[in-house]
């Protein structure tokens, strides 16, 4: 099983590497020589800071890479905006098991493309990589640094100079906007944000808030009823009984309840999903035949209880065919887990029977599905071929097979 989960996040990896695409959306860029470009950009919803992006002129057109060397400013049309500037950046680790003994920042002069949070007579503006986020503040013609910095104190203790309260309170000269209410603000970009357009609105001074109209909800939870088509095959390896039994396939009900988060990033095409899910196989086999020695026509039977709950754990991508619709794709590594008296029975006339116990199991899962209004959905879902004995005898091997169709319903 270990080996089959690990080639499984690998291949995710590899899928999210490689196949990750987002859309080209109107927008311009503005060249070294001040000259404005309109064009489509490929979205890319930046988590980081960018230090290129991708850019075409239209859709006939081929796109190409534009690095950070030739953009002074980009737009994706009232959804992200970027300015380069060359900044003072405190480079010191946020992270606790990094943290250094100064309270004083550690600058480092870079050139970097600025994300334009809050635009106007106060502008806010915020940089990140994957070890820190800073922010900074139109200052005249220049872009200040708003002073935040975690430390380390007595070898142990985690002390903060908190420098940007005193900043942004010099800054306000708003009387609706009070010292105290600055003194407890997060140096975290939605209380700035919250805090630019204050003092903007209170100058009744226009500005622009590059920032998602609509807050969406990054985990859902669904109820997914549906129905499995599936077929169990029991083999005899060593072919000398009569217990080799294809027990076909048969229709039964399924249900889940999947959880799902979705990545806070790339357009939000990416997400998590755990699906603990009910399902069971019960078949009896026809009467088996044979004849004895003495001549008598004798009967045998095979049958099998199986019902057990799944829990698959994959990842999701979606395609956008619309603004309330979409297609997804998945893949997920199953565990699967009997319960009740999950087994198969070998009656033979004469003998006591032979119970071979169904143990836990995994495989993968691939699925294909349609949702609408981010509330219904629909998905056709595969199984690999999972052996399901507890633990396969030179004997005896099982291979359950699985095909779903789900409905889903998503509650929140």
């Amino acid at each position: 099983m270990n080996k089959q989960l690990l080639t499984f996040l690998l291949g995710v990896i590899l899928c999210v590497q490689l196949s990750a695409q987002n859309n080209f959306e109107k927008g311009y860029i503005i060249n070294n020589d001040g000259s404005k470009v309109e064009g489509l950009i490929k979205n890319m919803d930046w988590n980081r800071s960018p230090i290129q992006i991708e850019f075409k002129q239209d859709n006939s057109a081929v796109s190409k890479l534009v690095g950070i060397d030739a953009i002074k400013e980009f737009e994706v049309d009232g959804k992200a905006k970027y300015v380069r500037s060359e900044v003072e950046i405190d480079m010191s680790s946020d992270d606790t098991s990094s943290l250094d003994d100064e309270e004083k920042p550690s600058y480092t002069k870079k050139t970097v493309l600025l994300k334009v949070i809050v635009e106007g007579e106060y502008t806010l503006y915020g940089y990140s990589n994957e070890n820190i986020k800073r922010f900074f503040y139109q200052k005249e013609d220049t872009k200040e640094p708003l002073v935040f910095k975690r430390y380390m104190i007595s070898g142990s203790s985690i002390a903060k100079n908190n420098t940007y309260i005193k900043q942004l309170q010099a800054l306000s000269n708003c009387e609706n906007v009070k010292a105290s209410q600055i003194s407890g603000l997060e140096y975290r970009e939605s209380d700035l944000r919250d805090l630019f357009i204050k003092f903007n609105s209170c100058k009744n001074a226009d500005y622009k808030s590059f920032e998602e109209k609509e807050k969406k909800s990054f985990f859902h939870v669904s109820l997914r009823p549906g129905a499995n088509f599936s077929s169990l095959e029991i083999t005899n390896q060593k072919k000398a009984d009569i217990f080799s039994s294809d027990f076909g396939s048969q229709t039964n009900f399924r249900i889940g309840v999947e959880l799902e988060y979705v990545m806070p990033f790339n357009n939000n095409k990416w997400a998590i999903i755990l699906e603990p899910t009910y399902q069971y196989f019960k078949k009896t086999e026809k009467d088996v035949p044979t004849t004895t020695i003495l001549g008598e026509t004798v009967s045998n039977k095979a049958t099998v209880k199986y019902s057990s709950v799944e829990i698959p754990v994959g990842v999701r991508y979606y395609a956008f065919l619309s603004e309330k619709s979409k297609l997804f794709f998945n893949a997920s590594f199953i565990f699967d887990i009997p319960v009740g008296e999950s087994e198969a029975v070998f009656q033979r006339y004469q003998f006591a029977d032979e119970k071979i116990k169904i143990g836990s199991a995994a495989n993968f899962g691939f699925g294909v599905g349609y949702k609408y209004n981010d509330r219904f959905s629909v998905e056709f879902n595969m199984h690999t071929k999972r052996s399901i004995f507890e633990d396969d005898s030179s004997t005896y091997s099982a291979d359950y097979k699985n095909f779903s169709v789900i409905l889903g319903y998503t509650l929140f």
